[in-house]
């Protein structure tokens, strides 16, 4: 597996993530860990929630991407 850091300047970050949604990638997480209190408070939102209230996660990215643009 090939691994690539990049450093975006935050002013570039919008064209970069223009760039590169272009291309067909994947997002891969590896060795991730949670605590067992992470587990807890992310099992307390779960259950004080609305499913009213989630996103799907290609409307959150956007969102998320134009929070980024202001």
């Amino acid at each position: 597996m090939t691994r690539i850091t990049l450093n975006i300047p935050d002013n570039e970050l919008s064209f970069f993530m223009q760039l590169i949604e272009k291309f067909n990638y994947e997002t891969v997480i590896n060795e991730f860990s949670v605590t067992e209190e992470m587990k807890n408070l992310l099992d307390e939102r779960r259950s004080t929630s609305k499913a009213d209230d989630f996103l799907p996660w290609n409307e959150a990215k956007k969102q998320l991407r134009l929070k980024s643009k202001k």
